[in-house]
């Protein structure tokens, strides 16, 4: 019997049709986003927003780190803002959420500002859609939550247990109570040592997003306005986080955008810790009094 030689066109041919399905298929999964999507793997807090709005398009949005997640109860608001607070935000991520379509917004946005949402080299979380690199496949990008999912998957096979676990929550890290005064001290320390001797270089990319930011938002017809969120009025500012937020309101200043500073609207009892209102009675209070300001 006479074997089939297989060309070298053939092969090419072959690889190609590999390639562009593979491309195809990158694609399809890229649009229906099934790992931030499904109730298989938990979600990130870019993801918790779009599911509890079930969809990425906003009229209204009230954009900030973990201190506007901890202080703004949207469910209490009349206001009509979407909270879109983030674990380790940044004002680089807002910008490129719009630039690239991750969001759209068609009437106003509100920043939450706080130090920390201007500090270039924080911890992220690397789940955030748009840290996925061009070119890099979306199945090795989600590659941490698959494994573990696959692996959860087969230890519960294993034990005999063949239900999977499904993360249905859709709240983002709240805080309740307050801290004690040793706490708060040992935490101050811990935030002393790592960020208060930056310079005030480690923000130039936030700062200069700010400005691109307050750009985007004349060219697109978006009220863009912001508030400095509350502090705990028994800690000091170190010298840094002075500087930052006088450069800050500079760049709003001379952008014409409006800034309510609430820095040091509530008593000690009203946070958690230095700037995370408690959930139970600051965020209460800071709902009530920022949705007569948002609703103007």
């Amino acid at each position: 019997m006479k074997k089939t030689k297989i060309t070298k066109l053939q092969c090419i041919v072959f690889l190609s049709a590999l390639v562009v399905m593979f491309i195809i298929l990158d694609i399809i999964l890229s649009a229906a986003h099934p790992v931030g999507s499904s109730e298989l793997f938990p979600k990130d807090n870019f993801e918790i927003t779009v599911a509890i709005h079930e969809t990425t398009d906003f009229e209204k949005l009230f954009y900030g780190s973990s201190p506007l997640v901890s202080a703004f109860r949207q469910y209490d608001s009349t206001s009509g803002y979407a909270e879109l607070g983030m674990v380790y935000a940044k004002i680089t991520y807002l910008l490129t959420m719009l630039e690239r379509g991750f969001i759209t917004v068609s009437d106003d946005i509100v920043l939450g500002l706080s130090t920390a949402l201007f500090m270039d080299e924080l911890d992220t979380d690397p789940r955030y859609i748009w840290h996925r690199r061009p070119l890099e496949p979306y199945l090795y990008f989600h590659r941490d939550r698959l494994n573990t999912f696959l692996t959860n998957a087969m230890d519960n096979i294993l034990d005999g247990n063949f239900t999977i676990n499904r993360h249905t929550s859709l709240v983002k890290w709240l805080y309740f109570g307050n801290l004690s005064d040793e706490e708060l001290d040992e935490m101050l320390q811990a935030h002393s040592e790592r960020f208060w001797d930056l310079d005030i270089t480690s923000f130039s990319e936030n700062f200069a997003a700010l400005g691109k930011l307050a750009e985007f938002c004349r060219n697109n017809d978006i009220r863009l306005r912001a508030v400095w969120m509350p502090t705990n009025p028994n800690v000091t500012d170190p010298e840094l986080y002075v500087s930052v937020y006088h450069e800050v309101n500079r760049i709003l200043t001379a952008n014409g955008i409006e800034i309510n500073d609430m820095t040091n609207a509530f008593p000690p009892e009203y946070f958690y810790d230095y700037g995370h209102l408690n959930y139970e009675l600051g965020a209460v209070e800071f709902t009530k009094e920022i949705d007569k300001w948002l609703k103007k």
